[in-house]
Parts: structure tokens; sequence; C-alpha cells
């Protein structure tokens, strides 16, 4: 750290504070345009709505105060207590339909235990009851940040409560002020966190507008993807916020548009467990427990640690793990991909944002799913029953993530009519997770990071597969802990069944595969992993307890071509294979190509014996491919037009992608003084 600030040690920074260009704000306008267009806006009537549910809820929590006040025999008068917004709809980025974060400050006679939860007649969930426009009342009071989730007049809100050490509360109460933390308990700091969160990063970021814009469109992408669910393991709304706000602060200047590309590129190269930060955390001394990754402490473990910006700072992503992790990497690097072609896109271009904002095909990519079904009697019961069973989940994917490979989909679908589908008449939920075969990777000490997480697997890298995969103890360890609820009810149940992908329920919404997609699939089909015809020779599994076999891709054949080919050429083809490295990407690929040697069917057939039968080029369709006859002139000039402007295109883009690499590599390599290869091979932990 010694001759480095702390601005330069939490990366905080710009990277370019350039101003944006009349392009990148045609672009941002057509973001708006296409979030508008996707429905994510909510209507006047609902925002007016929201305004009169919270006078409506003000007025209650109040009367709520003073009851409790008289049950203490104190002085009614003085009673008051303060409701506060937060999250999406304090930030400015809610849409329809979506919940209020909201917040009750009261004074510290007024408990969470005693008076805020309960079915006494002075607790405000017994009140929360008795209020006819109150429906689906769910207290959640063992969680991290316990709650109640109600719906007012429709409107969903998620209640918490934070007693202040305070006899009588000032009319006007500043909660950014670190002063109201004294004598709180953790739960009553992590209540107030949200609201001073939520203020603290308004007034970080540069540009408050792109801020909102970019946030809403991310939350839209990681909606659409399945990875937005804090209690699930995966994106949270704060977390969302707390890292576009990074962005925003690199690029200060920048439009919404830059912000979002920019947001995916840089999260695809982000080296986690390293810690996302806003500012220098701040430390008042006041004994309440900050975030500390030092080796040894339960931070130290943390996977995917984003900071929040407020004191006491708290990992605001605690509940991801090795599998939420893994599946949210691969979201990122993949619309990294999407947004790195946008960058391609030449000067009055449209940028087609449809390709970004894709669903993901979840009920059709994943070879079995563990289907947990949520029942009650009735739909109040099964509001209860869901809230604690929702919450569990992730100690379920916890149990399975070091057998198979797994992707739990956050939101619980509904069967839409239940005395069509099943005998069963009662109401229920139906939570899934998607599970695979896992080739799991021989663990030494220099495959463990300092936070315990396996480093990714090199391609190339000798693997282990794994033996058998018995499911059945880490389920039933899910359901006999659930079970155990002492807020149980007679007639909720929870079931856990394994099924294959063909034997999901006929109802579940399954979203089409893109035409592009398609198009993908089709082209890749000429090569099949060898892993499925391993499993086509193999008895049909009546279980996931089947034997799982090593997996060469396609990939890995074109690789070891690639290799023979080397090892017959001399070398003037090795100089030749040196130059081409400098060629633009277009040019170096048709060259390369150019230059191929012909189909070696005896060589591929050596390396996989049962080449033939997956689908690789045979002889005969290699004749019938050169049976059509050489070009044209007139084709022939028509292909070196276009291949002189593909390399133009090549070349500007591989020099916006260097100038994005350089970028990266100056943000990305401060690291307390040290480089990160430095770090990686000193074994020393992140910051």
């Amino acid at each position: 750290m010694a001759g480095q600030s702390l601005e330069d040690v939490y990366l905080l920074r710009p990277l370019n504070d350039a101003p944006p260009t009349a392009e990148e704000k045609r672009r941002s306008k057509e973001l708006e345009e296409f979030l508008r267009a996707s429905g994510l806006y909510e209507s006047v009537d609902e925002g007016i709505l929201r305004e009169e549910v919270l006078g409506l809820f003000n007025e209650l929590v109040q009367t709520w105060v003073k009851g409790v006040c008289r049950k203490r025999s104190l002085n009614v008068e003085d009673a008051r207590a303060h409701v506060y917004t937060f999250g999406s709809y304090r930030l400015g980025v809610h849409g329809p339909g979506t919940d209020m974060d909201t917040l009750v400050v009261g004074p510290r006679y007024v408990q969470r235990e005693t008076d805020f939860f309960g079915n006494e007649k002075h607790c405000l969930q017994y009140v929360l009851s008795q209020t006819p426009d109150v429906s689906d009342i769910q207290p959640v009071p063992d969680a991290f940040v316990p709650m109640i989730g109600i719906k007012y007049k429709g409107v969903q809100m998620d209640i918490l409560y934070a007693s202040l050490a305070m006899i009588t509360l000032p009319e006007q109460l500043e909660l950014s002020n670190h002063v109201v933390l004294r004598g709180c308990d953790e739960a009553t700091v992590r209540s107030l966190n949200g609201c001073r969160v939520t203020d603290t990063l308004l007034r970080l970021v540069p540009n408050q507008d792109v801020f909102r814009l970019a946030l809403r469109a991310v939350k839209h992408w990681a909606s659409l993807r399945g990875i937005s669910s804090n209690v699930t393991g995966y994106l949270g709304g704060v977390n969302l916020a707390i890292m576009v706000a990074k962005i925003c602060q690199l690029y200060p200047r920048a439009e919404a548009s830059t912000v979002l590309l920019k947001f995916f590129i840089l999260l695809k190269a982000w080296p986690w467990p390293r810690a996302i930060h806003l500012r220098v955390p701040e430390d008042h001394s006041m004994g309440l427990p900050v975030w500390d990754p030092r080796p040894g402490t339960r931070d130290s473990l943390a996977l995917m640690p984003v900071i929040t910006p407020a004191y006491p700072a708290m990992n605001s992503l605690y509940n991801v793990q090795r599998s939420t992790l893994e599946v949210m990497t691969a979201e990122f690097a993949a619309a990294a991909d999407v947004c790195t072609s946008f960058l391609h896109y030449r000067g009055g271009q449209s940028i087609d944002w449809g390709r970004l904002f894709t669903p993901v095909p979840f009920f059709t990519q994943h070879t079995f799913y563990i289907q947990v079904e949520v029942s009650a009697d009735n739909e109040r019961d099964l509001v209860l029953w869901d809230g604690w069973v929702s919450s569990r989940v992730r100690r379920l994917v916890r149990n399975l993530e070091d057998h198979v490979r797994v992707r739990p989909f956050p939101k619980p679908q509904r069967p839409p009519n239940a005395k069509e589908v099943d005998a069963d008449p009662r109401p229920r939920l139906l939570y899934f997770i998607g599970i695979d075969k896992r080739v799991a990777p021989a663990v030494t000490s220099q495959s463990l990071m300092p936070n315990g997480q396996l480093q990714h697997t090199a391609p190339g890298t000798v693997v282990t597969p794994a033996s058998k995969v018995d499911l059945k103890q880490p389920c039933m360890m899910f359901v006999t802990e659930v079970t155990a609820w002492a807020a149980k009810r007679i007639g909720m149940e929870l079931r856990v069944n394994i099924l294959r992908r063909a034997f999901l329920p006929p109802w579940l919404l399954i979203d089409p595969v893109p035409q592009q997609a398609a198009q993908q699939q089709e082209q890749a089909a000429t090569v099949v992993p060898v892993s499925l015809l391993q499993e086509q020779r193999q008895p049909a599994d009546k279980d996931v307890d089947t034997a799982v076999g090593a997996t060469l891709g396609a990939s890995s054949v074109q690789g070891a071509r690639r290799s023979a080919a080397d090892e017959r050429a001399g070398p003037a083809e090795s100089t030749q294979g040196t130059e081409r490295q400098h060629l633009p990407a277009a040019k170096r690929m048709r060259v390369e190509r150019t230059e191929q040697a012909p189909f070696d069917a005896t060589a591929v057939d050596a390396m996989v014996p049962s080449a033939a039968n997956i689908g690789l080029v045979t002889p005969a369709s290699h004749e019938a491919h050169a049976s059509q006859g050489p070009l044209s002139q007139d084709a022939k000039s028509q292909l070196e037009k276009q291949a002189s402007v593909a390399d133009e295109r090549a070349a500007v883009q591989e020099s916006q992608l260097h100038n994005t690499g350089r970028d990266m590599g100056d943000w990305l390599g401060v690291d307390h003084g040290v480089s990160l290869a430095t770090r990686e091979a000193s074994g020393s932990p992140p910051c």
C-alpha cells in the first residue's frame, strides 16, 4: 500500500472522464425507448396509488405506536414513529407491480420481538391482519433482516423495523447521521442500513439520471436471465445498484448506454473475490461489525463481496454460493460478448438491444431438474409456508453443489388450475433447480483460492471424472430441516422430486430458443461431444446415480487436429504461423482456413475412435462439397471486396478492444501496491 492513496487502493479514480458523443446520447435514447416498450415504467395512476398507500400506512403506524405507548403507560402525545422508503422505489427505478421497501423507525420502548411481530392486539402484525385492505401477510422474523411482507390495496410492501435508543423521536430525523446507530443491536443496524445505503448511493453517483436508466436496464437483464434474487443467492436490488454505481464512478460523464456496455465488459474481467467499493470505508469506533476480509475472519470466505457504502460497511452479497457464482459469472461473460459486438457498430447504426435482453431458456437447458413442491390447505398458510421454504432453498443448493452442477431458478411456478392438473386441489407452488453432471477437477493446494473457492480449470487440464452421484441424502436433509419449522401448521407439506427434462409438468412456460441460438446450435451440430454418444450407449438412467464420463467437446477435437497438423508442419510453416498472429482476427481466420490441410479422416479416427458416428465431416461429404466447382471471377471479386471491408472492421474492433483491455489492466492491476500476478503468485488475499 506504500506510495498509493486510498482512492487507488479502492479503485475510486475515474478510468475515463471524456464527455459523451452525440452517438452515445442517441443510443441512450434508444435504450430508454426499448425499456419503455418493454413495460418497465409504471403508469401515473399506479404512482398515485403508491403515494396513497404510503399515506395510509403512515397513519396506521402512528396509531400502532400510540397503542403500544398506552400499554406501557407512557405519554401518548409524544409517541410517534417515522416511515421511510428505500430500495428501487427510493432510487426511482421501480416498475409496475414491484414491491416497496419500507422502514418503520420507532422509539426504544417499541420492540421488534414483542411489538412488531406477534398476534397480540398491540402488535403491528396483528393490526395489519385486521386492516381490510391488507392481505398476504408474511412475517419472516428469523431472516438476516427481519421483515413483514404484505399487500396493501394490491401494492406489495416489505416492512422492516428499527428501534432507536430514544424515548421520543424528533419530528425531523436524519438517518444518514451515524449517531442514530448508537445503542442499536445488529438486526436494527441492518434494517437502518437499507435507507442509509440508498441515500449515500444517490450522493456518490455523478449523474442520477444516467444511473437510474442504466440500473433499470441491468435489473431487467438480471430478471430475464433468472439471476435476480438475493434470497436464492443471486443479485438483489441493492447489489445491482452498488455495481452500477461503481461503473458510473469509473465513467463519470458517460451516457447510460455506455455505462450498460461497460458494466458487463468490466464485470466479466472482475477478479472475484476482490470486493467492490464505492468509497473508502468509514470507521466511527462504535463497536459495530464492519467488513473485514483479513484471513481467518468470516468475511474472508466471501465469494462475491459487494460492499455497502454507508457505515457500517457490509457485504451485501452474503448469500452467494459457489454454484450461483458460477452461474452469474457465465451470464456476465455471455452478456459481455454481446456488448462487445455492440462496440463494433458503425456510427448511426442502431443497436439491437433485444439481443442483450433475452430470457434464459431454463426449462430446456438442463438434463435433470429437482422439483420442490410447497403446498398448504389455504392461500394464507401457503404464503407463510412459502416464505419459510424459499428462504431455505439455498441450503439445498449448497448441499447439492458438491455433487452436480446446480442452477436454481428463483421464480416459483404456480399450476394454472390445480383441479385439472392434479387430483390435489390445494394451492401450491413449485420451485425448480436445474442439475447437470459435473466433471470434478482434481483438488490440490494450488487449485484452492484463499477463500476456499476452486480456481477455474484451464483448457486441456486433466480432470477426474465423478464416479456416481447420489442426491437422495442432500434432499432428505433439506426436507428434514425445513419441516422442523416451529411455526409449521397442519396441512403444510413439502415434496422434493428429481425429474428428467422430458417429465417436467407440461403446463410450464417453456421459453422458445431464439432464432439466432437455434442457428448456432445447427452449426455446432456437426461436432457432437463424445459424452453424448457415451450416454446413448449406456442403459437409460433411472436415477441420477449414473457414472459421469469424461467430456470431450468440439473444441477438444479441433485442438487435437491442429496439434497434429502443427507436428507435421516444417520451420517455414511455423514462421508463417508467427507472422499470422499479427494479422487482424478476420483475416487471420481466413488465412488459416485457406492453408488448412485436407481433411484426414484417419487422423481424427485415431484420436476419437467413434468420430465417424457422431456427426463429423466424412470423406463423402468432403467430395460432395468439392464437386460444386470453382468460383466465377465475379464471385471471387465480390468475396475480395467483402474480405477487405471485414479486415478494416476487424482492425477497428481490435483497436477498441485493446483500449478497453488497457483500461481494465490499469484498473484491475491496483491491489495494495502489488500487481495481480504478484498477488496470485504469493497467495495473498485480495482486498
